[in-house]
């Protein structure tokens, strides 16, 4: 079944022979959506083209980021430990130059 959404600039879609592409441009005056597929290949196809396509969207932008927020942060209290050491450190050598 032909695709029947528009094209989302950094979408991920699935063509009917497996392989897949992210939509890197969408030139509504022109009507032309760039791709690039896995290889980086890059390919312009036009919008009458993308509405006869059989594509499946695999991920969006939304997606993207939604990725990136459940990755596990640096923990900030450790490396304010650190610092608070290499400055009670420098005070002691501080300390000890004076006459």
């Amino acid at each position: 079944m032909p695709i029947e959404e528009e094209p989302i600039v950094g979408a991920v879609y699935e063509n009917e022979e497996g392989r897949t592409f992210a939509v890197v441009s969408f030139d509504v005056d022109e009507g032309t959506i760039g791709v690039q597929y896995e290889d980086e290949t890059v390919n312009e196809i036009d919008v009458d083209t993308w509405y006869e396509m059989e594509l499946t969207r695999v991920s969006s932008p939304e997606d993207e980021d939604a990725d990136e927020e459940e990755e596990p942060e640096a923990d900030d209290d450790d490396f304010d430990e650190d610092e608070d050491e290499d400055e009670d450190e420098d005070e002691d050598e501080f300390d000890e130059d004076e006459p």
